[in-house]
C-alpha cells in the first residue's frame, strides 16, 4: 500500500491537509537518501583481501561461538556523532546489515544547524529503523552552536544505556564485518578489555594506533608552543610494510588515538562517570581517554581482523588548527602539571565593540558567582572592556580591531594567541561561532553564556560603566547646542549592508521632527555625517563618557551595532532596525535583568534575511539591504509615549 503511487487528487488533498506529509510518506517508503559511499583503490581493494584472510586466521586460532557475538550484541550501544550525521550512519547500517549483527541500541548525536531541531534527521530514522527494526534507535539533538566532539561524545555516553559502549565517533566507516571481529576480540578477553579496531585512509593505508611517545615529552609541548599548525601526528602511520599481516591477531596496546573501539561500560568511565573530558574540543580527547585507561591498567588491545576507514585525511577532526593544537596542549599539561589554573575560563572577545561589550556583561556576572574567568581582547579595546568592568581580569591580545573582511583570519589567530599562552587554561570559550547563529536559531548572548558554562536562559544584571561629575559636565556641553528634544541615532554598521540606508533615514528623520524631536547621529570619529539629521556627535568616546551623552537624549535608535547592545545595558528607550541581519539572533534586550524602558523593534521585511553577508545576495548591484522598513503606525506610538521630559 506504502509503495502504491499516491493519486494527484490524493496529493492535493494531503497538501491542503497537512502540508509536507506527502514528502514524508515517500521519504518513509524509499530507501534511505543517504546513500553509502563506496571507496575504490587500489589500497583500499588489497585492504579488504587482507581483512578477509586475517579474519579466517582469527577464527582458526580463537574459535568464538555466534551465540557469544549475538549476546554482546544485545548487550551494546554505539555511539555516532555529527553535524549532519547522515552518510556516516547510512554506511554504519549498511556494514551491521551485511554483517547480520543486530545491536540492541544506536544513539546518534545530531548536531545538524536547522530550526526546529530534528528534522532532518527524522525521515532518515524512520528508514534506518526498518532496516534495523529489532535496534533501538535514540536521536540526541546536540544544542551547542559549536559542535565540540568530546562533549558531543559525552552526551551520547551518558544517554546509552547498554553494558557494552561502541563508539565510531564522527567519521568512520565499518569495513568487512568490523563489528563482529570487535565482539569476538572482546569475548577472547573474557570481556576485560577495552578493543580497537584498525583504521585506514581512504588510500589504504593503515594509520598508527599508538600515541607516539616522542608526542608526549617536554620537546612536543615546547613544540605546540610556537606552532601554527598541528603536525605532530602528521608522518605517524603505520610503517609495517606487510599491513594487517604484520599485526598479532590480537594486540596488546599501551594507547590509542583512533578507530572504532568499545567494551565494558564500567571499564571505561572514570572516577566522575564520564568517558571523555569536556575540556577538549576534537577528538584528541580518545587519546587522552586511552592514556587514562592505560593508566589505571586497564586491557586495551586491537584487532587485526576489525578494520574501518576514515573519511578524513587529517589526524583529527579539527575545524581549525588552534583547536587541534589548543588539544594537544592540553593533553601534555595534564600529564605534566603544567597547567597552574584548568578551571579558569578563557573568554576570548578581541573585536568587535559590540561582542566586546557583551562578553564584558557575561564575563562580570560569571564572575560574580565565582566562576574564574579571564577575558581576551584586541589590545586596542581593553581599556574599552575596562571601562565597563574594571575589576575584570582583562588581557591584550596582539591584533587590531578587525575590519569585516578581516574578522575571521584575526579571530583564528587571536584563538591560537590565546590556547599557546604558557599560563592558559584548557577551558576556551569563544564569543564568536563557528556556525552562524542563524543556522541553529541562538542569539549571541545565549552562545556566551553557553561557551562560559551558564544556562541559555540567564537574565544578566546590568553592568554599566561608572561615570563622574566631569562626564556629566562634558555631555551637557556637548548636547547642548542642540536643545533637550532630542532622539539619537547610529545610522552606520560595521560595513555598508548593516547601514540604514538613505530612503530609510529620510523616512525615520520625517517621523521624528513631525513628533517634535530633532535627530542628531552618533558614532566614532572616523564616521561620516550622514544627511537628513540635525546634526551630529561623531568622537571616540569611552563607554562611560556616552553614557551620559545618551542620558540626555529621549531614545537611541540605530542598527546592529555596539550601541543597540550599550542601550540595552543603559536600559534606556530604544528604537533598532534591522535588515541583513535578525533581532532574534542580535538584539539582546531581553537577557538584561533592567527592563523598565520601552524597546521597538523594527524588523527586517525581506525572505533572505539574515543573509549575514558583506553584499547583498539577492540585488548584488545594490550597496543597501532592502530588509530594512519603517512601521509608520509603530514608531508614531512609540515617540508619543516618550514625550516626557529629560534631565538638564
Amino acid at each position: 500500500m506504502v509503495n502504491a503511487p499516491i493519486k494527484r487528487e490524493i496529493k492535493r488533498i494531503l497538501k491542503r491537509a497537512a502540508p509536507g506529509l506527502a514528502s514524508r510518506l515517500r521519504a518513509w517508503a524509499a530507501p534511505d537518501v543517504a546513500a553509502p559511499v563506496v571507496v575504490q583503490s587500489e589500497g583500499m581493494d588489497a585492504l579488504r583481501a587482507a581483512i578477509r584472510a586475517t579474519q579466517r586466521r582469527f577464527d582458526e586460532t580463537h574459535p568464538v561461538t555466534e551465540e557469544s557475538v549475538t549476546r554482546i550484541a544485545q548487550n551494546s550501544s554505539l555511539i555516532v556523532v555529527g553535524v549532519a550525521p547522515f552518510p556516516n550512519v547510512a554506511m554504519l547500517i549498511d556494514a551491521l546489515v551485511a554483517e547480520r549483527i543486530v545491536l540492541r541500541e544506536m544513539v546518534i548525536v545530531d548536531a545538524t544547524a536547522e530550526e526546529p531541531r530534528l528534522v532532518a534527521i527524522r525521515d532518515h530514522r524512520a528508514a534506518w529503523s526498518r532496516r534495523l527494526p529489532l535496534t533501538h534507535f535514540v536521536v540526541v539533538p546536540y544544542s551547542r552552536q559549536e559542535l565540540r566532539f568530546a562533549d558531543a561524545l559525552e552526551q551520547g555516553f551518558q544517554i546509552a544505556q547498554e553494558r557494552y559502549v561502541w563508539v565510531a565517533g564522527r567519521d568512520l566507516v565499518p569495513m568487512d564485518r568490523c563489528f563482529e571481529y570487535l565482539f569476538k576480540a572482546l569475548a577472547t578477553s573474557d570481556s576485560r578489555a577495552t578493543v580497537l579496531c584498525h583504521t585506514a585512509n581512504p588510500g589504504g593505508q593503515l594509520q598508527s594506533a599508538e600515541v607516539p611517545a616522542d608526542t608526549l615529552d617536554a620537546v612536543a609541548r615546547e613544540k605546540i608552543l610556537r606552532a601554527e599548525r598541528f603536525d605532530l601526528l602528521d608522518a605517524h602511520m603505520d610503517d609495517r610494510d606487510g599491513g594487517l599481516s604484520t599485526h598479532p591477531l590480537i594486540e596488546p596496546l599501551r594507547s590509542f588515538r583512533q578507530g572504532i573501539f568499545g567494551g565494558p561500560r564500567a571499564l571505561l568511565v572514570d572516577e566522575m562517570g564520564q568517558l571523555l573530558d569536556p575540556r577538549f574540543i576534537t577528538n584528541i580527547a580518545v587519546a587522552d581517554l586511552s592514556l587514562r585507561l592505560g593508566k589505571h591498567s586497564i586491557p586495551m588491545v586491537r584487532t587485526s581482523a576489525a578494520a574501518a576507514w576514515s573519511m578524513r585525511e587529517e589526524p583529527t577532526d579539527a575545524v581549525a588548527p588552534w583547536e587541534a593544537i589548543h588539544d594537544w596542549r592540553w593533553l601534555l599539561d595534564k600529564r605534566s602539571g603544567s597547567c597552574d589554573d584548568p578551571g579558569r575560563v578563557e573568554i576570548v572577545c578581541p573585536f568587535h565593540r559590540g561582542d566586546v561589550v557583551l562578553a564584558t556583561q557575561v564575563a562580570g556576572y560569571a564572575a560574580s558567582l565565582g566562576i574564574r574567568v579571564r577575558m581576551h581582547v584586541a589590545a586596542p579595546l581593553v581599556s574599552w572592556a575596562k571601562d565597563f568592568a574594571p575589576d575584570l581580569e582583562i588581557e591584550p591580545v596582539p591584533v587590531q580591531v578587525a575590519s569585516a573582511e578581516e574578522t575571521y583570519p584575526l579571530l583564528l589567530a587571536s584563538y591560537r594567541y590565546v590556547a599557546q599562552r604558557t599560563d592558559a587554561s584548557p577551558r576556551l570559550a569563544r564569543c564568536h561561532p563557528t556556525r552562524g547563529l542563524s543556522e541553529t536559531g541562538q542569539n549571541l548572548v545565549e552562545y556566551m553564556l553557553e561557551e562560559v558554562g551558564l544556562p541559555v536562559d540567564t537574565v544578566l544584571p546590568n553592568i554599566k560603566p561608572s561615570t563622574t561629575e566631569e562626564h556629566r559636565r562634558v555631555a551637557a556641553e556637548i548636547v547642548r547646542p542642540f536643545g533637550q528634544e532630542v532622539i539619537f541615532v547610529h545610522p552606520l554598521g560595521g560595513w555598508s549592508l548593516k547601514s540604514l540606508p538613505a530612503h530609510i533615514l529620510a523616512e525615520f528623520a520625517k517621523h521624528v521632527r513631525d513628533a517634535g524631536f530633532k535627530l542628531i547621529q552618533i558614532g566614532g570619529a572616523d564616521d561620516m555625517p550622514v544627511d537628513f539629521c540635525d546634526g551630529a556627535i561623531l568622537q571616540n568616546f569611552m563607554p562611560a563618557q556616552w553614557r551620559e551623552i545618551l542620558a540626555l537624549g529621549h531614545a537611541l535608535a540605530g542598527v546592529d551595532s555596539w550601541t543597540s547592545h550599550f542601550g540595552a545595558i543603559l536600559d534606556i528607550p530604544q528604537i533598532s532596525l534591522y535588515g541583513s541581519t535578525h533581532p532574534k539572533h542580535v538584539n539582546t534586550k531581553r537577557f538584561f535583568a533592567e527592563q523598565s524602558s520601552p524597546s521597538l523593534i523594527l524588523g527586517p521585511i525581506v525572505n533572505c534575511s539574515p543573509c549575514n553577508s558583506l553584499t547583498c545576495v539577492a540585488f548584488r548591484e545594490r550597496n543597501f539591504c532592502t530588509g530594512y522598513a519603517i512601521d509608520s503606525d509603530a514608531l508614531n506610538s512609540f515617540l508619543t509615549a516618550i514625550r516626557v521630559p529629560v534631565g538638564p
